[in-house]
């Protein structure tokens, strides 16, 4: 399939169009760790940070990012939902940064590959339900189960009358609840390179029309297009562990 020049093909031996997406995503990680390391000196003393920047700066924009996860931790997830937040906050600026990538003529967004979205949503899937498993323990399959009412076993007759058939249906609400949960990752994979396929082909196409100035307005959509899935992909994810952690009432 033909793509656009990049830099790793043609300065890294041995990177081509079936691994490119590893070697960006790779990229990516180094410069997620290296924000990191550039950030913490400056946000180490909570003291000194209670005003925010009076410009934009890095500092800021990690802020304005770091606010609104944890918005989003607290109202899905409610009580206690701060603890989710590095797990979050990972997910939504790995693929943010994967997105942006994109943008900058040379490179190709590791998302762009089915495979990166797979593998991020495949973690989310293990990490929900891990979660779950720890806040309930084997009383996370209830889950599964349709609610049932305690009420209905007075006598033997209402129990073969009422229950049984209502096991029947427990097996069936569990196999599609099943079905959905395992579902989830696929969606979310899907959905992610779907989205940024599309808007780099878009900007590509303008790009190579018309290189000057025409492609801008659709640099600056590729930027709220990055924004969006990191975020509709993080919410989502937000909203699974909300689910497996949530306790009946």
């Amino acid at each position: 399939m033909e793509h656009p020049f990049t830099f790793f093909e043609r300065f890294i031996p041995g990177v081509n169009h079936e691994n490119l997406h590893v070697v960006t995503t790779c990229f990516v990680l180094l410069v997620l760790v290296g924000g990191v390391f550039l950030l913490y000196p400056r946000l180490r003393n909570a003291s000194e940070n209670v005003l925010p920047d009076s410009e934009i700066s890095l500092k800021a924009l990690f802020e304005i990012f770091l606010s609104m996860l944890t918005g989003l931790c607290e109202d899905m997830i409610g009580h206690g939902g701060k603890k989710y937040l590095p797990f979050v906050g990972s997910v939504f600026f790995f693929i943010f940064v994967s997105n942006l990538v994109g943008l900058i003529p040379g490179f190709l967004p590791p998302t762009e590959n089915w495979v990166t979205g797979a593998a991020v949503a495949t973690i989310s899937f293990i990490a929900y339900n891990y979660f779950g498993f720890k806040e309930h323990g084997v009383g996370y399959f209830k889950h599964f189960l349709a609610p049932v009412s305690g009420g209905v076993t007075k006598s033997f007759i209402q129990w073969v009358l009422i229950m049984l058939p209502l096991c029947l249906f427990h097996v069936l609400f569990a196999g599609i609840e099943l079905l959905s949960s395992f579902f989830r990752p696929i969606t979310l994979s899907i959905r992610l390179y779907a989205n940024i396929f599309a808007d780099h082909m878009v900007l590509g196409i303008f790009s190579g029309l018309v290189p000057y100035l025409i492609p801008l307005p659709f640099m600056a959509l590729g930027v709220f297009v990055a924004f969006i899935q990191a975020f509709i992909f993080t919410l989502l994810t937000t909203v699974y562990i909300s689910g497996a952690v949530a306790h009946e009432h």
